[in-house]
């Protein structure tokens, strides 16, 4: 019963971020900005677990 409404919560928590993304989906500009994002998270996660080397 919990775990479901944990799955139910975490469905509405996605519902409007899958939303914005096809609504701007065509857009070349918001593509980029995820990608970059992604670099940049990357970028952190990497550093972070090569940080005595």
């Amino acid at each position: 019963m919990i775990i479901q409404r944990f799955f139910e919560w975490l469905n509405s928590l996605g519902e409007p971020i899958k939303d914005f993304i096809v609504e701007h989906g065509s857009n070349p500009i918001f593509w980029l900005g995820m990608f970059l994002a992604g670099v940049l998270v990357f970028s952190i996660v990497y550093g972070a677990l090569h940080k005595n080397g």
